[in-house]
């Protein structure tokens, strides 16, 4: 009898999946919710290209990296998703330096901290591109320059690596 509960709980282990990221692989689902509280899922982009931006508030590089995001937002618009993510607690405000910063590319929050596990995220800013085929094809740790983000938009649109 223990042998058979050792191989029963041996195949509901290996049946589990863990979902983390890994470029080149299909990316992690999300776990989290729009700035109403609305959840939210990779699906809400489906077919499009997709730059997933982690940040906190407590990241001046994040912070500063909005008005070039948001600026390729507009560019890139019907050809790339910027989707940005906060880490924040949810009582931590941010609708305010949203609107300071101009920003008008979807925002979400990640308060519990499950998409920040799937991604593996351990310092902000830490971003993704996502390719239509929702295949990981890049991951920057760090702010980018925008000349590095524009090029990696432009192969993303193009269906490359």
């Amino acid at each position: 009898m223990r042998k058979l509960c050792l191989i029963a709980i041996a195949l509901l282990v290996s049946a589990c999946k863990e979902e983390v990221v890994q470029v080149g692989q299909s990316a992690p689902e999300l776990a989290a919710v729009t700035m109403q509280g609305t959840p939210v899922k990779l699906a809400n982009w489906k077919g499009q290209n997709v730059y997933l931006n982690f940040w906190s508030m407590g990241c001046g590089v994040c912070i500063t990296e909005m008005k070039d995001l948001e600026k390729l937002s507009r560019e890139y618009d019907g050809k790339i998703t910027i989707v940005s993510v906060n880490i924040d607690p949810a009582e931590f405000p941010i609708d305010g330096m949203l609107k300071k910063q101009g920003v008008t590319y979807p925002v979400i929050r990640d308060s519990l901290k499950i998409t920040q596990e799937r991604y593996r995220i351990v310092g902000t800013p830490t971003s993704f591109v996502i390719g239509a085929d929702g295949v990981v094809k890049k991951m920057f740790l760090g702010a980018q320059k925008p000349e590095t983000l524009a090029a990696s938009f432009d192969e993303a649109v193009k269906g490359g690596k």
